[in-house]
């Protein structure tokens, strides 16, 4: 059985459906319809090896006070948001 939720704005209109499947339903429907195993496997993705340590070397140097940081009101300011 699937299940259906309403997403909804502040106004109250529905902007989107999430449907929910069961697993088992999921994997009958891929076997049955090729393509949608193929765009799962393609739609996956790993971060590089490079751009872990990158991330690390990051978090190293805020860790150790020697990265500047903005608010998020200075961030919202420079991207103009």
């Amino acid at each position: 059985m699937m299940n259906l939720q309403y997403l909804s704005d502040k106004s109250g209109h529905t902007t989107a459906v999430q449907i929910q499947i069961p697993i088992e339903d999921w994997m009958s429907f891929k076997k049955k319809y090729k393509e949608f195993e193929q765009e799962e496997t393609e739609s996956s993705f790993s971060v590089p090896d490079w751009q872990i340590k990158l991330g690390k070397e990051e978090l190293k140097n805020i860790a150790d006070g020697n990265a500047e940081l903005l608010s998020w009101e200075e961030a919202r300011k420079q991207l103009k948001m």
